[in-house]
């Protein structure tokens, strides 16, 4: 009989509001605001490169006094085989050389270990007898004796480095690495060591910025349900165990946190730290909610929800230059959604999965503009449901970000920038597994409803300008965005256009972002359900 009753009252129920699109709105509202938070940082390369200056080498000239070279060896030469110089070396053999030119040979030899990063590594001629018409060409591959390090701890960062081959591109590596914290600034100098052919690498942290920092904020972006203002707070802490580590923690709410009923609350804590070219982030998410429904008999129920989600993200740089990095991605995800029902679980709509993400990061930056892409190909591995639940325990989806950045010469500094965010998949996704468009973050003009489905992208256009007023600088903007949900058994398709017209004005420590958000092509499934809005969003940095 209890069954029964809450089969009734859930049957009311779906009418009025579905848990299962709270819960699912609410995690899609916070992975919206993870992946734009994320495609920004995602083409900061923040990298520092080091003079990689290769010897000065004149023309090969015909000389009087020479000896014809028949075979040259390449002789302590671990870095590379003796194949890899055959290219120098074949233009010499069996011709009369001088000294000028087989010193232009050296020095060419030479210049192939610096183009790689092997800057203090040079190859030498010692006494020999060249009357068989042989000559040996010896490679002194320069080494690190130590590493002297001032405010900064290199461990984690360049393990196991005595008697390494010294290679300067492992050395970008670890400013990379130290100068993801806004607490570190370091300096690099090489210098003699007490043994021949090695080097002592000296590195500074020349950084003021203390090693905590975050933000307040509030904004007029949540729902008139829940709450209408959302508040949230990002604190940092940098270097907590000494090994280049960084805590961060978030609370994200809205301005009903007090109230028993008709409420939502995120939190978030992620932890990262390197191991040489490995970046490792841990993090752990948990959002809620609680809603009072009533039916059309004014009889009231309550729902609540719950959503977590903990995983580890991990990335090596597989290479690094000034101008580009590349590195690949493993990642892995648990998740867990439960819905509740006057205090009894809905089945059909709790679960949790597991995936595996694998792929590629690169970007790209210069004087003029930036780019990242990102791919990822995702597995679930796990899942524990309902078998009638609509969901595909092992399913594949794959992953693209695009973001390009432009900076024209103007006094007032134009810039144009464009994000691409895209999925495919196949096979039945949940709610929160689905690409999700429409909002401040995706698709503007869309704040009450949206698009989603298992394939489709959207992408975000901007073009700003800055004005510096005194202490004030008025960046005003505009933006055009267009999204595309793919047909399928599972989904209905649409297309919607959106844009947006504000400024950002920066004072001290505020923030401030003002807006206007309005649509320009609805899809027929969400017509009735879109308003323009006004948007702004006040942020205090500390």
């Amino acid at each position: 009989m209890k069954n029964l009753f809450l089969l009734i009252i859930f049957i009311n129920y779906l009418f009025a509001a579905n848990p299962n699109e709270i819960i699912n709105r609410q995690i899609k509202d916070l992975q919206e605001k993870q992946i734009f938070e994320q495609q920004k940082s995602d083409k900061q390369i923040n990298n520092k490169s080091f003079e990689t200056n290769l010897l000065n080498i004149d023309e090969d000239v015909k000389e009087e006094t020479c000896i014809n070279i028949s075979a040259i060896n390449i002789l302590d030469a671990t870095v590379f085989k003796e194949d890899d110089f055959q290219d120098l070396i074949q233009p010499y053999l069996n011709k009369c050389n001088g000294m000028k030119n087989l010193s232009n040979l050296r020095d060419k030899i030479s210049n192939r270990y610096i183009d790689k990063g092997y800057v203090t590594s040079r190859a030498y001629f010692k006494v020999q007898d060249l009357s068989a018409g042989k000559i040996d060409i010896f490679v002194l591959e320069g080494k690190i004796e130590d590493i002297e390090s001032e405010d900064i701890n290199v461990l984690n960062l360049y393990p196991n480095y005595k008697n390494k081959i010294l290679n300067i591109k492992d050395i970008e590596v670890i400013v990379k690495q130290a100068q993801r914290l806004q607490s570190q600034n370091l300096d690099i100098q090489l210098l003699p060591a007490s043994q021949v052919g090695y080097t002592i690498v000296k590195i500074t942290n020349k950084s003021e910025y203390k090693p905590y920092y975050g933000n307040v904020g509030i904004n007029n972006f949540g729902r008139e349900k829940t709450g209408k203002y959302q508040i949230y707070n990002n604190f940092n802490y940098e270097n907590l165990l000494g090994i280049n580590d960084i805590l961060s923690l978030n609370l994200n709410s809205t301005n009903r946190v007090l109230k028993n009923n008709d409420r939502t609350l995120g939190t978030s804590i992620n932890y990262s730290l390197p191991l040489e070219r490995f970046l490792f982030d841990f993090y752990y998410n948990y959002s809620n909610y609680k809603q009072i429904n009533f039916d059309e008999f004014s009889n009231d129920f309550r729902s609540n929800g719950a959503n977590k989600s903990f995983g580890v993200n991990s990335s090596y740089n597989l290479f690094q230059s000034l101008n580009h990095s590349f590195d690949l991605l493993l990642n892995y995800e648990k998740k867990e959604t439960k819905n509740f029902l006057n205090d009894t679980r809905l089945d059909l709509q709790s679960y949790s999965s597991s995936s595996l993400d694998f792929g590629f990061k690169h970007s790209f930056i210069n004087n003029s503009f930036e780019y990242y892409s990102k791919f990822l190909a995702q597995k679930g591995v796990a899942a524990e449901q309902d078998d009638i639940a609509n969901q595909e325990k092992y399913y594949t989806k794959y992953l693209i970000d695009l973001g390009f950045t432009k900076y024209f010469d103007t006094e007032n500094d134009l810039k144009y920038n464009l994000y691409l965010r895209g999925q495919h998949s196949k096979d039945r996704l949940s709610g929160s597994d689905e690409l999700y468009m429409g909002g401040v973050y995706s698709v503007r003009g869309f704040e009450d409803e949206g698009l989603s489905g298992n394939r489709g992208f959207y992408v975000r256009n901007d073009v700003s300008v800055k004005y510096q007023i005194e202490d004030i600088t008025l960046a005003p903007y505009i933006g055009l965005d267009y999204g595309y949900v793919v047909k399928d058994e599972n989904n209905i398709s649409g297309k919607i256009v959106g844009s947006s017209v504000g400024s950002k004005f920066y004072w001290k420590n505020f923030n401030l972002e003002l807006f206007y958000m309005m649509p320009l092509r609805e899809a027929k499934i969400i017509e009735d359900e879109n308003s323009k809005f006004f948007g702004a969003n006040l942020v205090y940095n500390y």
